[in-house]
């Protein structure tokens, strides 16, 4: 069992009665004890160390493959945005000098594609609105012809 501090500072030896001082079998005794306990210290101290070491050397591997999986999955993302800016630059519509900032940056180009494609919805949407616009007012029309007609 190992030897805690408050029984070392417990500790106490009896004297000797021929001469001053402390028996020394008792005193070896507990010198030998704290030697083990000091020994079985040392190599728990040791051995967490080692395993210190361990643990770091994983975690650096674990940090390196993470910083490689970050990298792969910016350059995967990356990807769907590049296309979307070499579609733009081929688009005649889409003038030379965006062409050649969407060839810059692919997040131009991604945020350039969600846009267009908001814009398209709402020039349907517009048309739809103005179909409907025209269709009430032709109805308002031929309902007063026949009034007039009638």
């Amino acid at each position: 069992m190992p030897l805690t501090a408050a029984e070392v500072r417990a500790t106490q030896f009896t004297t000797t009665r021929m001469r001053s001082g402390y028996d020394m079998d008792e005193v070896d005794a507990f010198l030998d004890i704290v030697e083990a306990d000091v020994s079985q210290y040392a190599d728990e101290l040791q051995r967490s160390r080692d395993g210190e070491a361990v643990l770091r050397t994983q975690c650096d591997q674990i940090q390196a493959r993470l910083t490689a999986a970050e990298q792969r999955l910016a350059e995967a993302e990356a990807r769907p945005a590049a296309a979307v800016a070499v579609a733009a630059v081929a688009d005649p519509e889409v003038p030379a000098e965006l062409a050649a900032q969407l060839g810059e940056n692919p997040d131009a180009a991604a945020v350039l594609a969600v846009a267009q494609r908001t814009a398209e919805e709402i020039i349907r949407a517009a048309e739809a609105r103005a179909e409907a616009v025209r269709t009430s007012v032709r109805t308002v029309l031929d309902q007063q012809r026949a009034l007039l007609d009638g």
